[in-house]
Protein backbone atom coordinates (compact mmCIF):
# COMPACT_ATOMS: atom_id res chain seq x y z
CA UNK A 1 0.00 0.00 0.00
CA UNK A 2 1.15 3.52 -0.81
CA UNK A 3 0.87 6.25 1.83
CA UNK A 4 0.25 9.90 0.96
CA UNK A 5 3.95 10.79 0.76
CA UNK A 6 4.77 7.86 -1.52
CA UNK A 7 1.80 8.67 -3.73
CA UNK A 8 2.93 12.27 -4.14
CA UNK A 9 6.48 11.13 -4.91
CA UNK A 10 5.14 8.72 -7.52
CA UNK A 11 3.01 11.47 -9.05
CA UNK A 12 6.06 13.73 -9.22
CA UNK A 13 8.10 11.01 -10.95
CA UNK A 14 5.33 10.28 -13.45
CA UNK A 15 4.94 13.94 -14.40
CA UNK A 16 8.72 14.38 -14.62
CA UNK A 17 9.05 11.31 -16.85
CA UNK A 18 6.26 12.46 -19.16
CA UNK A 19 7.81 15.92 -19.51
CA UNK A 20 11.22 14.43 -20.33
CA UNK A 21 9.74 12.09 -22.94
CA UNK A 22 7.69 14.87 -24.45
CA UNK A 23 10.62 17.22 -24.95
CA UNK A 24 13.35 14.69 -25.67
CA UNK A 25 15.34 15.58 -28.83
CA UNK A 26 13.11 18.61 -29.47
CA UNK A 27 15.09 21.78 -30.22
CA UNK A 28 12.33 24.22 -29.28
CA UNK A 29 11.36 22.31 -26.13
CA UNK A 30 9.04 24.39 -23.92
CA UNK A 31 8.05 26.62 -26.85
CA UNK A 32 5.87 23.81 -28.18
CA UNK A 33 3.64 24.21 -25.12
CA UNK A 34 2.80 27.69 -26.45
CA UNK A 35 2.60 27.07 -30.18
CA UNK A 36 -0.58 24.98 -30.23
CA UNK A 37 -2.88 27.40 -28.31
CA UNK A 38 -1.48 30.45 -30.11
CA UNK A 39 -1.85 28.75 -33.51
CA UNK A 40 -5.49 27.83 -32.86
CA UNK A 41 -6.23 31.30 -31.52
CA UNK A 42 -4.64 32.88 -34.61
CA UNK A 43 -6.68 30.73 -36.99
CA UNK A 44 -9.97 31.51 -35.23
CA UNK A 45 -9.02 35.19 -34.97
CA UNK A 46 -8.56 35.37 -38.77
CA UNK A 47 -11.73 33.36 -39.45
CA UNK A 48 -14.09 35.15 -37.08
CA UNK A 49 -12.60 38.65 -37.02
CA UNK A 50 -11.85 39.20 -40.70
CA UNK A 51 -13.95 36.66 -42.61
CA UNK A 52 -17.10 36.45 -40.52
CA UNK A 53 -16.46 39.99 -39.15
CA UNK A 54 -17.39 39.23 -35.56
CA UNK A 55 -17.51 42.50 -33.65
CA UNK A 56 -15.93 41.83 -30.26
CA UNK A 57 -13.68 44.28 -28.45
CA UNK A 58 -10.21 42.81 -27.78
CA UNK A 59 -11.19 39.62 -29.58
CA UNK A 60 -7.60 38.30 -29.67
CA UNK A 61 -7.46 38.53 -25.87
CA UNK A 62 -10.84 36.83 -25.59
CA UNK A 63 -9.48 33.91 -27.63
CA UNK A 64 -6.14 33.59 -25.87
CA UNK A 65 -7.58 33.64 -22.35
CA UNK A 66 -9.91 30.77 -23.23
CA UNK A 67 -7.66 28.77 -25.55
CA UNK A 68 -4.85 28.00 -23.08
CA UNK A 69 -7.09 26.56 -20.32
CA UNK A 70 -9.04 24.66 -22.98
CA UNK A 71 -5.89 23.04 -24.40
CA UNK A 72 -4.96 21.90 -20.89
CA UNK A 73 -8.45 20.50 -20.35
CA UNK A 74 -8.75 18.72 -23.70
CA UNK A 75 -5.17 17.38 -23.83
CA UNK A 76 -5.38 16.17 -20.23
CA UNK A 77 -8.71 14.48 -20.89
CA UNK A 78 -7.50 12.68 -24.01
CA UNK A 79 -4.19 11.58 -22.47
CA UNK A 80 -5.88 10.57 -19.23
CA UNK A 81 -8.44 8.46 -21.09
CA UNK A 82 -5.60 6.49 -22.73
CA UNK A 83 -3.46 6.26 -19.58
CA UNK A 84 -4.35 2.70 -18.51
CA UNK A 85 -3.96 1.29 -22.02
CA UNK A 86 -0.62 2.93 -22.80
CA UNK A 87 0.75 2.01 -19.35
CA UNK A 88 -0.29 -1.66 -19.55
CA UNK A 89 3.20 -3.01 -18.85
CA UNK A 90 3.63 -0.76 -15.81
CA UNK A 91 0.25 -1.78 -14.42
CA UNK A 92 1.06 -5.47 -14.75
CA UNK A 93 4.55 -5.23 -13.27
CA UNK A 94 4.26 -2.68 -10.46
CA UNK A 95 1.76 -2.66 -7.54
CA UNK A 96 1.01 1.04 -7.88
CA UNK A 97 -2.28 2.86 -7.19
CA UNK A 98 -3.74 2.82 -10.70
CA UNK A 99 -5.80 5.98 -10.23
CA UNK A 100 -2.56 7.96 -10.23
CA UNK A 101 -1.89 7.29 -13.92
CA UNK A 102 -4.63 9.55 -15.37
CA UNK A 103 -3.84 12.06 -12.62
CA UNK A 104 -0.25 12.16 -13.88
CA UNK A 105 -1.44 13.01 -17.39
CA UNK A 106 -3.77 15.75 -16.21
CA UNK A 107 -1.11 17.17 -13.87
CA UNK A 108 1.44 17.18 -16.67
CA UNK A 109 -0.85 19.33 -18.82
CA UNK A 110 -1.41 21.59 -15.82
CA UNK A 111 2.36 22.10 -15.58
CA UNK A 112 2.42 23.10 -19.26
CA UNK A 113 -0.35 25.59 -18.60
CA UNK A 114 1.47 26.98 -15.54
CA UNK A 115 4.61 27.48 -17.65
CA UNK A 116 2.52 29.37 -20.20
CA UNK A 117 0.98 31.78 -17.65
CA UNK A 118 3.77 34.40 -17.88
CA UNK A 119 3.38 34.42 -21.67
CA UNK A 120 -0.40 34.88 -21.39
CA UNK A 121 0.05 37.77 -18.96
CA UNK A 122 2.68 39.37 -21.20
CA UNK A 123 0.35 39.01 -24.19
CA UNK A 124 -2.48 40.68 -22.26
CA UNK A 125 -0.16 43.50 -21.23
CA UNK A 126 1.27 44.31 -24.66
CA UNK A 127 -1.53 43.34 -27.06
CA UNK A 128 -4.42 45.39 -25.72
CA UNK A 129 -5.74 47.93 -23.29
CA UNK A 130 -6.20 45.34 -20.54
CA UNK A 131 -3.62 45.47 -17.74
CA UNK A 132 -3.67 42.39 -15.45
CA UNK A 133 -3.67 43.36 -11.80
CA UNK A 134 -1.25 41.96 -9.24
CA UNK A 135 -4.22 41.54 -6.91
CA UNK A 136 -5.44 38.73 -9.16
CA UNK A 137 -2.33 36.56 -8.67
CA UNK A 138 -3.83 34.63 -5.74
CA UNK A 139 -6.86 33.76 -7.86
CA UNK A 140 -4.86 31.70 -10.36
CA UNK A 141 -3.90 28.84 -7.97
CA UNK A 142 -7.54 28.61 -6.91
CA UNK A 143 -8.63 28.12 -10.52
CA UNK A 144 -5.76 25.70 -11.16
CA UNK A 145 -7.04 23.54 -8.29
CA UNK A 146 -10.63 23.83 -9.52
CA UNK A 147 -9.81 22.77 -13.07
CA UNK A 148 -7.64 19.89 -11.82
CA UNK A 149 -10.52 18.72 -9.60
CA UNK A 150 -12.87 19.03 -12.57
CA UNK A 151 -10.77 17.29 -15.23
CA UNK A 152 -9.24 14.46 -13.22
CA UNK A 153 -12.46 12.59 -12.28
CA UNK A 154 -13.60 12.75 -15.90
CA UNK A 155 -10.24 11.44 -17.13
CA UNK A 156 -10.31 8.65 -14.53
CA UNK A 157 -13.85 7.60 -15.45
CA UNK A 158 -13.11 7.58 -19.18
CA UNK A 159 -9.82 5.74 -18.58
CA UNK A 160 -11.70 2.95 -16.78
CA UNK A 161 -14.32 2.78 -19.52
CA UNK A 162 -11.61 2.73 -22.19
CA UNK A 163 -10.16 -0.45 -20.71
CA UNK A 164 -13.46 -2.20 -21.40
CA UNK A 165 -14.38 -0.43 -24.66
CA UNK A 166 -11.35 0.87 -26.58
CA UNK A 167 -13.53 3.15 -28.71
CA UNK A 168 -13.97 5.49 -25.74
CA UNK A 169 -10.71 7.36 -26.42
CA UNK A 170 -11.91 8.24 -29.93
CA UNK A 171 -15.35 9.26 -28.69
CA UNK A 172 -13.76 11.55 -26.09
CA UNK A 173 -11.78 13.32 -28.81
CA UNK A 174 -14.88 13.79 -30.95
CA UNK A 175 -16.95 14.92 -27.98
CA UNK A 176 -14.37 17.55 -27.02
CA UNK A 177 -14.38 18.90 -30.58
CA UNK A 178 -18.16 19.34 -30.38
CA UNK A 179 -18.01 20.83 -26.89
CA UNK A 180 -15.43 23.37 -28.06
CA UNK A 181 -18.15 25.15 -30.04
CA UNK A 182 -20.91 24.41 -27.54
CA UNK A 183 -18.96 25.86 -24.60
CA UNK A 184 -18.65 28.40 -26.46
CA UNK A 185 -14.98 29.24 -27.01
CA UNK A 186 -14.72 31.43 -30.11
CA UNK A 187 -17.85 33.53 -29.72
CA UNK A 188 -19.60 35.04 -26.68
CA UNK A 189 -22.64 33.32 -25.26
CA UNK A 190 -24.63 36.50 -25.88
CA UNK A 191 -24.67 35.52 -29.57
CA UNK A 192 -26.67 32.40 -28.75
CA UNK A 193 -30.44 32.93 -29.24
CA UNK A 194 -32.30 33.43 -25.97
CA UNK A 195 -34.34 30.26 -26.49
CA UNK A 196 -31.20 28.10 -26.43
CA UNK A 197 -28.85 30.10 -24.22
CA UNK A 198 -29.92 28.38 -21.02
CA UNK A 199 -28.74 25.03 -22.40
CA UNK A 200 -25.34 26.50 -23.19
CA UNK A 201 -25.10 27.96 -19.69
CA UNK A 202 -25.72 24.53 -18.16
CA UNK A 203 -22.47 23.33 -19.72
CA UNK A 204 -19.96 23.29 -16.82
CA UNK A 205 -17.10 23.83 -19.27
CA UNK A 206 -18.60 27.23 -20.05
CA UNK A 207 -18.54 28.11 -16.35
CA UNK A 208 -14.92 26.99 -16.08
CA UNK A 209 -13.70 28.91 -19.13
CA UNK A 210 -15.61 32.03 -18.12
CA UNK A 211 -13.96 31.85 -14.71
CA UNK A 212 -10.55 31.96 -16.36
CA UNK A 213 -11.57 34.88 -18.55
CA UNK A 214 -12.85 36.80 -15.54
CA UNK A 215 -9.50 36.38 -13.79
CA UNK A 216 -7.37 37.21 -16.84
CA UNK A 217 -9.42 40.06 -18.26
CA UNK A 218 -10.97 41.61 -15.14
CA UNK A 219 -8.78 40.32 -12.26
CA UNK A 220 -11.93 39.17 -10.46
CA UNK A 221 -13.34 35.80 -9.52
CA UNK A 222 -16.72 34.87 -10.93
CA UNK A 223 -18.05 33.04 -7.89
CA UNK A 224 -21.29 31.92 -9.55
CA UNK A 225 -19.48 30.18 -12.39
CA UNK A 226 -16.86 28.78 -10.02
CA UNK A 227 -19.48 27.41 -7.63
CA UNK A 228 -21.30 25.70 -10.49
CA UNK A 229 -18.07 24.19 -11.86
CA UNK A 230 -17.08 23.04 -8.35
CA UNK A 231 -20.48 21.39 -7.82
CA UNK A 232 -20.16 19.54 -11.13
CA UNK A 233 -16.61 18.50 -10.19
CA UNK A 234 -17.88 17.11 -6.88
CA UNK A 235 -20.60 15.06 -8.61
CA UNK A 236 -18.21 13.64 -11.23
CA UNK A 237 -15.68 12.96 -8.47
CA UNK A 238 -18.14 10.78 -6.56
CA UNK A 239 -19.15 8.94 -9.74
CA UNK A 240 -15.51 8.36 -10.72
CA UNK A 241 -14.66 7.07 -7.23
CA UNK A 242 -17.56 4.59 -7.34
CA UNK A 243 -16.56 3.43 -10.81
CA UNK A 244 -12.96 3.02 -9.70
CA UNK A 245 -13.91 0.88 -6.73
CA UNK A 246 -15.99 -1.36 -8.96
CA UNK A 247 -13.88 -1.58 -12.11
CA UNK A 248 -10.25 -1.04 -11.05
CA UNK A 249 -9.60 -4.64 -9.88
CA UNK A 250 -9.99 -5.91 -13.45
CA UNK A 251 -7.87 -3.25 -15.16
CA UNK A 252 -4.71 -5.38 -14.96
CA UNK A 253 -6.46 -8.30 -16.66
CA UNK A 254 -7.92 -6.29 -19.53
CA UNK A 255 -5.19 -3.88 -20.61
Amino acid sequence: MFDARQTLELLYLLVKKELKVRYKNKFLGYVWALVNPFAFAFVYWIAFKFIMRLEIVNYSLYLITGMFPWVWLSAGMVAGTRSFVVSASLIKKAPLPRAILPLGNVAQEMVHFAFALPVIIAFLWFAGEIRPSASGVWQVPLLLALQLAFVYPLALGFALANVYVRDIEYLVGIGLSLLFFATPMVYPITMVPEAYRRWFELNPLHALMQSWRSVFLQSTLDFNHMAYAAACAAVTGVIAWLLYRKLAPRVGELV
